[in-house]
């Protein structure tokens, strides 16, 4: 039986996001316009999730830190997206919100993973000319884990 690895706190939070925009957009297909507004949400919005995992896999730093930022790129369009129906579908205004405001922190907490990744990464690089990028992909893999204070 495989075991089970543990996730961390971007790749639960990116999973749980496009979960709630897989349920968006199954309701609200209901027009061309909905249609196309929704598939666009969906192709950019469960697409953060899975370049968060792509970069859980990725095969030293400096992958790791492509993949998340195609990550945020994702999450930037997807806010986009969510942005141009709360306009033009005013009465999805609540629902829409929540959506935006996920959307926001994993943005928020991408852009802060990738800085802290690169200054990591610069500072290793002053020491050691040559890292070692499987140790360091383990240590990635580690981080994030549990929120501050657990």
């Amino acid at each position: 039986m495989e075991q089970q690895r543990s996730k961390s706190i971007v790749q639960e939070k990116s999973f749980r996001f496009a979960v709630d925009i897989v349920a968006y957009a199954r309701r609200h297909q209901h027009d061309r316009v909905n249609l196309v507004l929704t598939r666009q949400l969906l192709r950019s919005g469960t697409s953060i999730g899975a370049n968060v995992e792509e970069a859980l896999g990725g095969q030293s730093r400096k992958d790791f830190i492509a993949k998340l930022a195609i990550a945020a790129k994702e999450a930037r369009e997807t806010g986009y997206w969510l942005r141009l129906i709360r306009e033009t579908q005013p009465h999805h205004v609540q629902e829409l919100a929540c959506l935006l405001t996920e959307c926001a922190a994993l943005k928020t907490m991408l852009n802060s993973i990738i800085l802290t990744t690169r200054s990591t990464l610069a500072t290793q690089n002053l020491r050691s000319p040559n890292p070692d990028p499987l140790t360091q992909n383990s240590e990635l893999r580690t981080q994030n884990l549990e929120p501050p204070g657990s």
